[in-house]
């Protein structure tokens, strides 16, 4: 049993990951799948993704997705530069399997079969299975089965205990030879008793080598299963590097021009002067953002002196600073605005802003804050004559 980190800065091997996505999720009771499902503000398959992205082993990804989820599947892996096709899986998890296998370069060494549900995997966990595998030929993830396990007879009596000293629980990756892979896949195709990939091999002769992870290697399936994955990320935390940042920003009112706050049109007579939309809340947002993660400022990414940006929606300038911090390894935890201004009154359209924001971000509405105040007509924003806007936003790097 493999026990200790092993290294493979020397892999002289090619491997692709064939993440499997394809789920319902039914025992979730949720209006999305799992794999779009939000885990510490990071879906469920970007998570996973983002394991074999960064571990050195995985040479190149195909991603599986269930049908009619293509769009959402390439958006959520545009980040990653491993991910090398995205299909459509089948009806079930074997066919999907095939199907990404189908996606695979010829050039592959070993493939590695994962559930994307299994979103708590790390680099380390990857690392330890691909390299049984190349020892062995073929190696699975693993959990020791700790419970009594006892067989049941047909009148519902225990008729026998069995010893639990070698059973274990099969997880994913699951690695092999790309060409017994194959050759799996070829006679078993018709085979409905095959549960997982080791069994395809299995079936062909070959052994697959157990290597047992850690308790954190857990599939997300029922509803509890999300509390226990954010309570294991709030544990790795410290690990990780909490920053801050603090934006600010003013624009003249004037006329002839919409009034757009927080990517929502407000009715009022005045509009904000700015060679974009002049949204100064998200611009705010935005500085708040790239400030954290060290990236500079709007002005710098966004220059007023591009026509590229002439009146352009600043929540398509707020996904483009999104797509920085995921490419940097940041993760948005919260964001809380303040927007100063006299009139009109903002209270109505809060909500709507939260929302747009937050789905700009792929964060829950919980971690966005906006709130609005006027200067007790002091100053150029207690005049009318200007909106001004601050946020602060708190980013980790993972």
């Amino acid at each position: 049993m493999i026990t200790e980190d092993l290294s493979l800065k020397d892999n002289r091997h090619f491997v692709t990951a064939v993440i499997l996505a394809g789920g319902s999720g039914s025992r979730m009771n949720l209006d999305v799948t799992k794999q779009k499902l939000l885990i510490a503000g990071e879906s469920v398959l970007h998570r996973s993704v983002r394991a074999f992205e960064e571990c050195d082993s995985v040479d190149a990804i195909v991603v599986v997705c269930k049908s009619g989820e293509t769009e959402f599947a390439v958006s959520e892996t545009s980040d990653f530069k491993k991910v090398i096709s995205v299909t459509v899986g089948g009806k079930t998890r074997a066919e999907s399997a095939k199907l990404g296998f189908a996606c695979i370069s010829t050039d592959s060494d070993f493939v590695a079969i994962h559930d994307a549900a299994r979103c708590m995997i790390t680099p380390q966990m990857i690392d330890k299975v691909i390299n049984a595998a190349f020892e062995y030929g073929a190696a699975t993830a693993v959990k020791k089965v700790t419970d009594s396990i006892k067989r049941a007879g047909e009148d519902g009596y225990i008729s026998a205990s069995v010893p639990r000293e070698y059973l274990y629980a099969a997880e994913t990756p699951q690695v092999f030879r790309r060409e017994d892979y194959e050759l799996g896949l070829e006679r078993s195709s018709s085979d409905i008793s095959v549960t997982d990939d080791n069994m395809i091999v299995e079936n062909i002769g070959k052994k697959v080598f157990c290597v047992e992870c850690d308790c954190e290697n857990i599939k997300i399936t029922r509803p509890e299963d999300v509390s226990y994955a954010e309570f294991l990320i709030k544990r790795r935390l410290p690990m990780f590097e909490y920053r801050v940042g603090h934006g600010y920003d003013v624009h003249r009112l004037t006329e002839g021009r919409k009034l757009i706050l927080g990517g929502v049109e407000i009715p009022y007579s005045l509009g904000l002067d700015g060679h974009s939309d002049a949204d100064v809340l998200i611009h705010a947002i935005m500085d708040a953002l790239l400030g954290a993660a060290a990236l500079g400022d709007i002005g710098r990414h966004f220059p007023d002196s591009s026509e590229d940006y002439r009146d352009i929606s600043s929540l398509k300038l707020l996904s483009s600073v999104y797509d920085k911090l995921k490419s940097a390894g940041y993760e948005i935890m919260n964001i809380d605005s303040t927007l100063i201004l006299q009139k009109p009154k903002i209270a109505p359209y809060i909500d709507e802003m939260k929302s747009i924001i937050s789905k700009t971000l792929n964060l829950e509405e919980g971690r966005v804050n906006i709130k609005a105040t006027t200067e007790e007509r002091l100053g150029f924003t207690g005049r009318g004559e200007g909106v001004s806007a601050h946020s602060v936003a708190m980013v980790i790097k993972k």
